[in-house]
């Protein structure tokens, strides 16, 4: 029905419809509004959220390329994706890696 998977088809959406029409809309009836206090968010958490969005953003945009691929069937195009991600993402996943590494080094020699 939807999108190229066809993730919600005909059947499901008519079963869906049907539970509405069979159990009727009594859980809908009232409305109240909820509040709840959330405390503000620092700089930093704000910051952090907008860094796990944006590669949460670029996961999705690399999944949804590779599926596009997958769903064609193309072996060929597929090995050359998977390549070319390999080695675009190993060099920075291995620096980041040492980074990481160094500076958890630095700390423990700092804690003593």
């Amino acid at each position: 029905m939807y999108g190229i998977m066809k993730l919600l088809t005909t059947s499901a959406w008519r079963r869906f419809q049907q539970m509405f029409q069979e159990c009727g809309f009594e859980v809908y009836i009232r409305h109240k509004i909820v509040e709840v206090d959330a405390p503000e968010k620092t700089e930093a958490e704000r910051a952090s959220d907008n860094r796990r969005s944006a590669i949460n953003e670029l996961m999705k945009r690399t999944r949804d390329v590779y599926w596009r691929i997958e769903e064609k069937g193309d072996r060929e195009r597929i090995n050359a994706f998977v390549k070319d991600l390999k080695s675009l993402l190993g060099p920075i996943l291995r620096y980041i890696s040492i980074r990481v590494h160094k500076l958890l080094s630095q700390l423990m020699l700092k804690m003593g």
